[in-house]
């Protein structure tokens, strides 16, 4: 579990750098792709990664035969490669000059919600607070249902059907 620990703080790192490179201008990942930009497709691929992969998941765990230790590597390796390209998208929104600022709702309380289920699921993962270890799960789910209702309004939204 040690290297397992390595690689996802690791992985955090990478996502770090990723999305401080973004926000400061290192590079750019403003070209359009068909009718959006490439930052907008990695949030697109992320959410939806995450918004369909978390109830299969759920659903796996419980109810079948699936080794459960592959499977939550799965969910936190898998899951982690899709906020980083949440963060991404986040970090170029962010970087916009003053004047074309997004408007700071829904896409920031799903960015809040994507950080605090990552602390939280590293709580879990890896024992950080294993006293508490109920009182994280319950946190932890609870965030990935709030999350579930903000990405989906802040999709409507930013697509134009809300």
């Amino acid at each position: 579990m040690q290297t397992q620990f390595r690689l996802a703080v690791g992985l955090l790192a990478i996502i770090l750098v990723g999305a401080i490179g973004v926000y400061a201008g290192w590079w750019s990942l403003h070209w359009r792709v068909g009718p959006y930009f490439t930052h907008h497709w990695f949030s697109i691929i992320g959410a939806a990664y995450v918004l369909a992969f978390i109830p299969v998941y759920a659903y796996m765990k419980r109810r079948t035969s699936v080794n459960r230790g592959t499977l939550l590597k799965v969910h936190v390796f898998a899951n982690l490669l899709a906020v980083g390209l949440v963060s991404i998208h986040f970090a170029h929104q962010m970087a916009r000059p003053a004047e074309f600022a997004p408007a700071l709702g829904t896409g920031l309380a799903a960015f809040i919600l994507i950080a605090l289920i990552v602390a939280a699921g590293f709580m879990l993962r890896f024992g950080l607070a294993s006293a508490q270890r109920e009182s994280w799960r319950l946190i932890h789910v609870g965030l990935g249902l709030s999350l579930y209702v903000v990405v989906i309004i802040h999709a409507l939204i930013n697509f134009g059907l809300l």
